[in-house]
């Protein structure tokens, strides 16, 4: 009886949480397209320079290496998520001109898209300078 019971409500459970995965735009392209997410993140992972830091190793004490002829991991992954940081207020800003059935989120949108950014513009030029 507690067992039907628990099974009962555990399955509801998973029908809604279900129901609220299926309506994500990203899960459902994450699931329909998943060669283009793969292909996304290999451009990623290749642009930050993960063939540079691998080819040439240097001394990975250091977080950002200060010498222009290499590149630590730790560096690699720093230019990874400003680039992802970069690439997400792009889509931000493109939704924000998208919004035609909630007009209040175009300016959310808009702010949020130009606050990531700056934010991985700062990042990008933190790490440039310090080099």
């Amino acid at each position: 009886m507690i067992r039907q019971w628990l099974e009962a409500r555990v399955s509801g459970v998973e029908e809604r949480v279900g129901k609220v995965v299926e309506r994500s735009s990203i899960s459902t392209a994450v699931k329909n397209n998943w060669i283009e997410v793969v292909y996304v993140a290999g451009i990623i992972v290749m642009s930050a320079g993960i063939v540079s830091a691998l080819a040439s190793p240097v001394n990975q004490s250091y977080i950002i290496f200060p010498g222009q002829g290499g590149q630590s991991v730790a560096e690699t992954v720093i230019y990874m998520m400003a680039m992802a940081l970069g690439f997400g207020g792009l889509y931000f800003s493109y939704l924000s001109g998208r919004q035609t059935v909630k007009p209040r989120l175009v300016g959310f949108f808009l702010t949020l898209g130009l606050l990531m950014l700056a934010g991985a513009i700062y990042i990008e030029m933190y790490v440039f300078l310090s080099k």
